[in-house]
């Protein structure tokens, strides 16, 4: 690398901190079911949300500060229709890193509306998905700061049915177009899968791969049909980042080997520290990174530019992003049913939002080639670099915290 690439590294140490849970965007979930004369509710959010609320009075468990804080910021119905609380929020067992209460009211009929006032006032970005269940019909919602309130409706049951097919789709192709574009490390692993394809080819293979293995994984994973450890996923995330990049720079060197190395003696140096702080990975899963790793840096200089690897490759890293993708799913707590709408309109937005991406990127390569091609060259090794360091950064950090 050359000495612009190093203070680019440095810098990027310095100030990624900041945007280091890019992956992660603020969000809760909320699971609703309205049975006879009663409506229960589960609301999911992540820990590191429920850490946001300031200084709890009651206790400093995180569901007991997180049911003092909803209390008083999901409102049911209006006077018109009259809700009594059976129970009063509940913890029930979650996923690790998230907490989840339940609670139920009894209700005349179907409330006219529900407010969601949480988490909007201390994240301005923050974002609410709600499922409501009658019976057989199903009904979702997306909620923001500046749309809290969930209207719902009085028609027929038979009336839900109707609006389900466009409410749930096209709110969730929505999320998942801005999960790509608002997601700080797909798009860094984007731009270091970018400077890998020379030619219109190596797009075309490298977007077929992604899209077929984050859709395989996210499908699965949605359904329940796999079981994810979302922060290990997380620090995995990383270090595809950084692979993508390694894997850059290795083209440019004689040898793969001493990359290879590197990567691999990375990799190996974590296993005891992230036994004594208990890391997300564990000694066997970095010990089978570092593994691949070493095996797949010497790949990629041989047959890199094959089109079979190319496939196969991004397959691989697009099955894991797509474990990350699922996240959000399985917190929402929906059953396989509830799921189908939503996951594809959600698979859709992620197309369209990698398409953006990658559209972009295309058209600053086509305007710097235009300026000046030694300045290509030279912002190549800068874009390696900092790519590289983000990869390294979220891997170590994600991994312990």
């Amino acid at each position: 690398m050359r000495r612009r690439s190093l203070q680019a590294t440095l810098i990027l140490c310095l100030i990624y901190p900041v945007v280091s849970f890019a992956h992660t965007p603020s969000e809760s979930f909320s699971r609703w079911e309205f049975n006879g004369n009663t409506l229960s509710m589960q609301f999911t959010v992540t820990a590191r949300e429920v850490s946001r609320i300031p200084h709890p009075q009651t206790s400093s468990r995180p569901a007991q500060a997180l049911a003092d804080y909803l209390s008083q910021r999901i409102i049911i119905g209006d006077e018109s229709i009259p809700c009594m609380s059976l129970q009063s929020l509940l913890p029930v067992d979650s996923q690790p890193g998230y907490v989840r209460l339940e609670a139920s009211w009894r209700c005349e009929a179907l409330p006219g509306s529900v407010t969601i006032e949480a988490f909007f006032d201390l994240a301005a970005e923050h974002v609410h998905f709600a499922s409501l269940e009658i019976g057989e019909d199903l009904r979702q919602a997306l909620l923001t700061a500046e749309n809290p309130v969930w209207v719902l409706s009085e028609s027929p049951i038979a009336h839900y049915q109707q609006e389900n097919s466009s409410t749930g789709f096209t709110s969730y192709l929505i999320l998942g177009f801005w999960h790509i574009l608002g997601g700080l490390d797909h798009v860094v692993f984007l731009a270091g899968l970018m400077l890998l394809c020379r030619r219109t080819r190596d797009v075309i293979w490298a977007i077929s791969g992604f899209t077929l293995g984050h859709s395989i994984s996210l499908s699965l994973a949605s359904l329940g049909l796999v079981q994810v450890q979302t922060t290990a996923i997380e620090a995995t995330i990383g270090l595809t980042i950084a692979l993508v990049a390694v894997e850059g720079a290795s083209k440019l060197q004689r040898s793969a080997l001493p990359l290879a190395l590197a990567s691999f003696g990375l990799l190996a140096l974590m296993i005891p520290l992230s036994v004594i702080a208990h890391g997300s990975l564990g000694a066997s899963g970095l010990a089978g990174l570092a593994l691949f790793s070493f095996c797949y840096v010497m790949a990629s200089r041989d047959v890199g530019n094959s089109p079979s690897f190319r496939l196969v490759a991004t397959a691989l890293f697009g099955l894991i992003h797509g474990f990350g993708f699922a996240g959000a799913f399985q917190a929402a707590n929906m059953g396989a049913r509830s799921l189908l709408l939503p996951l594809a309109g959600f698979n859709v937005g992620v197309e369209i939002g990698q398409l953006t991406v990658w559209a972009f990127l295309i058209l600053l390569g086509v305007l710097a080639q235009r300026i000046s091609k030694r300045w290509v060259a030279t912002s190549t090794d800068v874009v390696t670099a900092a790519v590289c360091c983000c990869g390294v950064f979220w891997l170590v950090q994600r991994n312990f915290l």
